[in-house]
């Protein structure tokens, strides 16, 4: 109990699946993930190929964030991704958390676990982006998705985390299931939500633990 007698809400993150996707908070104005969550094929093709799809954050078990993933031969035709896709990398297509969960760390953390799940699986060097300069759900702000582990390439728009490099400082899956299962955190105070700065949907200016 808190020490206002009140339970504190419980917060989990898991793997997503295809049959999860109808499930999940879509964005309020745009349609990009409602499109993704219509038609499947990438999320089935990450299922075969890696056994899931996204993490999904919930709390006190309902969904409430989310980071997809697919193999970059399955990104969807109409994404940012979709030309010049990188074989050796899995494609981040969306990052969302609902606008009535406002925690800044949710989106990263939820990345984060995608590349402790990755880390390990045969020819994913990396995890591709599509950035913007404000943040949205299929192009973080370049902000967040550098704060977040990626680095820019060349042609601007793109950001890559190499998984590799990243060996240093992330949890192996084993012991984010440690660390999620039971997980018990404090509701954080309400402030705006989203991917562009300073909320979710724009830029997260949080350091990523190096070591």
């Amino acid at each position: 109990m808190s020490r206002s007698g009140w339970p504190l809400p419980s917060r989990r993150y898991r793997p997503l699946h295809a049959s999860d996707l109808g499930d999940l908070p879509l964005c309020a104005t745009c349609h990009d993930v409602e499109k993704l969550v219509a038609h499947r094929a990438w999320a089935n093709a990450g299922d075969a190929e890696w056994g899931f799809c996204g993490y999904g954050v919930f709390v006190d078990g309902a969904p409430v964030g989310y980071a997809l993933v697919t193999p970059a031969l399955y990104v969807p035709r109409r994404h940012p991704l979709a030309v010049g896709a990188n074989a050796d990398a899995a494609a981040l297509l969306a990052v969302y958390v609902a606008d009535g969960h406002p925690d800044r760390a949710m989106a990263k953390q939820a990345v984060q676990r995608l590349a402790a799940r990755l880390v390990d699986q045969r020819n994913i060097n990396a995890i591709d982006a599509a950035s913007s300069d404000r943040g949205l759900c299929q192009r973080p702000s370049r902000g967040w998705l550098e704060s977040t582990g990626f680095r820019p390439l060349d042609d601007g728009v793109r950001h890559r985390m190499d998984l590799r490099a990243t060996r240093v400082w992330l949890p192996s899956p084993h012991e984010v299931v440690r660390q999620v299962a039971g997980m018990v955190m404090p509701a954080s105070p309400p402030r705006p939500a989203g991917l562009s700065e300073p909320g979710l949907r724009e830029a997260v200016q949080e350091s990523v633990p190096v070591g």
